[in-house]
């Protein structure tokens, strides 16, 4: 029992997570907004990649749960369409982390990665994540072209590195006050 209600927890409180980034997003970075679905800074991008390495498939779910009902309830959405969109939203992230582990053979220590695996982890979630929305639209018949996917991919990359790499820079300066504090 205490497993199932630590994966709602991890479900609803990554799920409210994504809509406060999701909100900060639409709030701070309005004027980076290109249409409806891209923005130039996406800090959501990022999020979800750290909710996938953070908690696996359940990071995943909890990311596209979150997204599907946002654009359901939100952005009037058909409900099938909200759901797959939020699948592949979801799944987007995972899988280009995977890939990235298994090219750069890092495990999931975000805490000591470079700079130059910060970018390669951003953009193959952002080209994932654009790859999967094109395949979505093209099924669904919905004109999108090379230049939406640059945007989306670009949007998404520059949104996944700067969170990735606010986190790192944070990860090092709280290790720094802990060493700091131990000396006391």
């Amino acid at each position: 029992m205490p497993t199932l209600i630590q994966n709602l927890i991890i479900i609803i409180g990554t799920a409210g997570l994504w809509f406060v980034t999701d909100y900060l997003n639409r709030e701070y970075l309005g004027t980076f907004k290109i249409s409806d679905f891209i923005y130039l800074i996406y800090l959501p991008a990022g999020y979800r990649l750290i909710a996938v390495i953070t908690f696996g498939w359940l990071g995943a779910f909890s990311i596209g749960l979150a997204y599907a009902i946002r654009i359901y309830f939100f952005r009037d959405i058909p409900l099938i369409e909200s759901i797959s969109l939020a699948i592949l939203y979801g799944l987007a992230p995972l899988a280009a982390y995977k890939l990235w582990e298994r090219i750069f053979g890092i495990t999931s220590n975000l805490a000591n990665i470079s700079i130059g695996n910060i970018f390669w982890l951003s953009f193959l979630s952002a080209l994932f994540n654009a790859i999967f929305r094109i395949a979505y639209f093209a099924y669904a018949n919905m004109p999108y072209g090379l230049h939406e996917l640059s945007l989306i991919v670009a949007g998404n990359m520059a949104g996944t590195f700067l969170v990735l790499y606010l986190l790192k820079i944070f990860t090092r300066i709280y290790k720094a006050i802990k060493s700091n504090m131990q000396h006391f």
